[in-house]
């Protein structure tokens, strides 16, 4: 892969922690592009039908609380986990409002504090490629997912293809030379293409029956005012990519 700059090491997620003051400010370069995601994520579930009203879903790598927002905000009833304690902290404080049927937990995605057949929804956005390898990376997330899933539960992800593409949209160009992406942030061998996907859910009894692109569409402008991306379905699985299992 060609880099530019390469950074001193990769898979960098401390930036949500020691940013998380922020995670709720759309004007930081860090977090915006996140937030953008969040309308794409609403209408996702809206083609694909899934209905999160009064179900048990767990949220892994909430951080803030974005997503975890967006799905209390249709009568879920939401864990967000995640590693990254300030995160949390951020999203607790921010969507006190849906208290009642929103908490927080610091776990990891690789062992889930939820029982056996227990979650209707189970959320994985942009965790996947973040997890260490050696600690068995998306194969022990998408394990435990399925653990926790009850059957005909709905395991709802995102995550970045192994493509040549992506490595130079996100690295190359995002982290190396534009540097709209904090360096660092992504490690090319965790990137997830579907076919890798689809064999790791059947591994565990689950069955994929949709995916499509994820990415920018066009600009508009921000609550500040500012013009910024506009994140939404793309005709292309080529660099990022969303969709949904089934729980066997």
């Amino acid at each position: 892969m060609l880099r530019f700059r390469p950074p001193k090491q990769t898979n960098v997620i401390d930036i949500y922690d020691d940013h998380a003051a922020s995670w709720w400010d759309f004007s930081n370069p860090i977090f915006e592009p996140l937030h953008a995601m969040v309308p794409a994520r609403a209408a996702y579930l809206d083609r694909a039908c899934i209905d999160v009203d009064d179900k048990v879903v767990v949220d892994v790598g909430a951080g803030g609380g974005y997503v975890s927002g967006l799905l209390a905000k249709r009568g879920a009833r939401v864990l967000g986990i995640d590693v990254a304690r300030q995160a949390l902290l951020a999203g607790k404080t921010t969507l006190a409002p849906y208290a009642p049927q929103l908490a927080f937990a610091e776990a990891s995605a690789l062992s889930l504090p939820v029982a056996d057949d227990s979650a209707d929804v189970v959320v994985n956005t942009d965790v996947m490629v973040h997890l260490p390898l050696a600690l068995g990376g998306a194969r022990r997330a998408i394990a435990e997912a399925a653990r926790v899933l009850k059957p005909g539960g709905i395991f709802w992800f995102s995550t970045i293809n192994d493509t040549w593409l992506a490595r130079f949209v996100l690295i190359s160009l995002g982290e190396d030379l534009l540097g709209v992406i904090h360096k660092g942030t992504h490690e090319p061998s965790t990137f997830i293409s579907p076919a890798s996907m689809t064999t790791m859910c059947r591994d565990v009894g689950l069955e994929l029956v949709a995916s499509e692109g994820l990415g920018p569409v066009g600009v508009a402008r921000n609550d500040h005012g500012r013009l910024a991306l506009r994140m939404g379905r793309l005709p292309t699985t080529a660099v990022m990519w969303q969709g949904h299992a089934l729980k066997l």
